[in-house]
């Protein structure tokens, strides 16, 4: 799945990331638009990826959501959100993601949240 990044601020790579900034609209493969917010970016040897949380995923009462692990590809100078095939890379960017998440977010429950969900 190829997903199109709809957003005009890149505030992915902050961390005082202004809320409205880090929402974005993504359009799927059929043509449905999607709300994420955009939770962290990483750069690695192996590229660039981002933590996204579908806002229609969160639970009204507790408040959680899970996150996926996107890939970031330039195409045709614009960036299109990848799923990750590779199961290994995969679990490792979501550990890195997690202990991010521990120092921006606070330490909450240990495997709340987490997804491996590629989209």
């Amino acid at each position: 799945m190829s997903d199109e990044i709809n957003t005009s601020g890149s505030a992915a790579e902050e961390e005082d990331i202004d809320e409205d900034d880090s929402i974005i609209s993504l359009i799927d493969d059929e043509g449905r638009t999607s709300e994420y917010q955009i939770l962290d970016a990483i750069e690695t040897h192996e590229g660039r990826f981002v933590a996204l949380m579908p806002l229609a995923s969160i639970d009204d009462e507790t408040g959680e959501a899970e996150y996926m692990i996107l890939r970031v590809d330039i195409v045709d100078d614009e960036e299109e959100l990848a799923e990750i095939d590779d199961d290994e890379l995969l679990t490792a960017l979501d550990d890195l993601f997690h202990e991010r998440f521990k120092e921006l977010y606070g330490d909450e429950d240990e495997d709340s949240g987490r997804s491996l969900a590629g989209a």
